[in-house]
């Protein structure tokens, strides 16, 4: 994306990207992203195609900032002084929250879009890739019996999996009931887990052990 994101934005760009943002939500309920173009976009917002160029490369540019809007509701600012069976659940509800505060937003896409689509697939995907990152800071400091990217991809597509089964898949499905499936299928890292400099010193004390055994 040509503008920073990191920057403070003028309140000139926050109504030119806003508007750009709005525009796209609103064609996605109407038609498949596939037909969608620029200058139509620009006609609806009332901008030149030059104002556009200014802030995106093409229209897959702008719907990754479409996602960077809606995934600014799920980030988690807090996430290192969670535990991990917290995060998951904490990231899992702003998830839900989401799809459920959009569902017509969803629902619209869907009936244009396939769920297998390439559409569909890079919003979960950048779900994902935020929760992978997340989860990362979060176990990086963990110790499992596994590779912990293993552990964070398969935790990171778990939720996403789970998230995809009741709002695109349309399985109607309570928080409560999500969260014991979230359970059952991840259980309780709490347990398998274990802080790396206790791993640490449990390694070298099995060495001591070992060595004054010998």
């Amino acid at each position: 994306m040509k503008y920073d994101l990191d920057k403070k934005p003028t309140r000139g760009a926050q109504r030119t990207l806003f508007a750009f943002s709005q525009t796209m939500f609103h064609l996605l309920a109407q038609k498949p992203f596939e037909k969608i173009n620029v200058n139509e976009i620009c006609q609806l917002c009332n901008f030149p195609r030059a104002t556009f160029y200014n802030y995106f490369d093409d229209k897959y540019d702008l719907i990754n900032y479409c996602w960077y809007v809606l995934a600014e509701k799920v980030h988690i600012e807090e996430a290192d002084q969670l535990k991990p069976n917290e995060v998951l659940i904490v990231y899992f509800d702003r998830l839900y929250d989401l799809f459920e505060n959009n569902s017509q937003l969803v629902l619209g896409i869907l009936r244009h879009n396939q769920i297998s689509g390439n559409l569909v697939n890079s919003f979960t995907n950048y779900l994902r890739n935020l929760a992978h990152k997340m989860f990362l800071e979060v176990f990086g400091n963990l110790h499992f019996d596994v590779p912990v990217e293993l552990m964070v991809d398969h935790c990171s597509s778990t939720i996403l999996l789970l998230i995809e089964w009741i709002f695109l898949k349309k399985q109607p499905t309570t928080r409560e009931q999500a969260h014991h499936y979230l359970t059952v299928l991840l259980g309780d890292l709490e347990n398998i887990a274990v802080p790396k400099d206790q791993q640490l010193n449990a390694n070298q004390t099995a060495k001591n052990t070992t060595h004054t055994d010998a």
